[in-house]
């Protein structure tokens, strides 16, 4: 049947984003939204009356494909690798993404958005849907791992503060200083 539409986002159809910039070498992206809740108990009753939440986390991992200069003849490869050195977000600031695993420069950098688009062939153009939106990331943990007949694979951890997707829109839930 032609003109069906992909119905399915797969890593073959998906474009990954992290502060506006693409990352062509995207292994993997979890996340995982947690709303952390308490019992609430009176007397005179052994089961609770409700839980309450008290508390909303989104964290997540990413991974990336490294590569060095040394491969910028590859498609869709930065001349200067792709090292977090050489990721900088579209933020006021153009905050670099080693800001935050660099010590001396933590309390200087800006959090960033994590977007996943679902990459669809509309009558002969290439087009892309916004299917996931984590806000306001900072990365919390970098590591890497390399085998004797594998690729150089590095991996992040990161927290933000909201996630919504294609079907619904997260808000803050009280004060304003946290809208974007």
């Amino acid at each position: 049947m032609s003109g069906k539409k992909p119905s399915f986002i797969t890593g073959a159809n998906a474009k990954i984003q992290a502060g506006g910039i693409t990352m062509a070498y995207a292994q993997d992206v979890s996340y995982n939204v947690t709303v952390t809740t308490i019992p609430i108990e009176t007397m005179g009753r052994y089961e609770v009356v409700s839980n309450e939440p008290v508390a909303f986390f989104v964290d997540g991992t990413l991974s990336v494909i490294r590569y060095s200069s040394v491969a910028a003849g590859m498609n869709g490869a930065s001349a200067h690798g792709n090292g977090i050195g050489n990721w900088k977000f579209a933020t006021p600031s153009g905050t670099n993404a080693s800001q935050m695993m660099n010590p001396a420069d933590m309390l200087a950098s800006q959090t960033w958005d994590l977007n996943i688009y679902q990459k669809y062939d509309n009558n002969g153009s290439v087009d892309s849907q916004d299917v996931i939106n984590l806000k306001d990331c900072r990365l919390t943990r970098k590591g890497g791992a390399i085998n004797k007949r594998g690729v150089l694979v590095e991996q992040f951890s990161f927290n933000a503060i909201l996630q919504d997707d294609d079907s619904y829109t997260a808000a803050n839930s009280g004060d304003t200083d946290l809208t974007s």
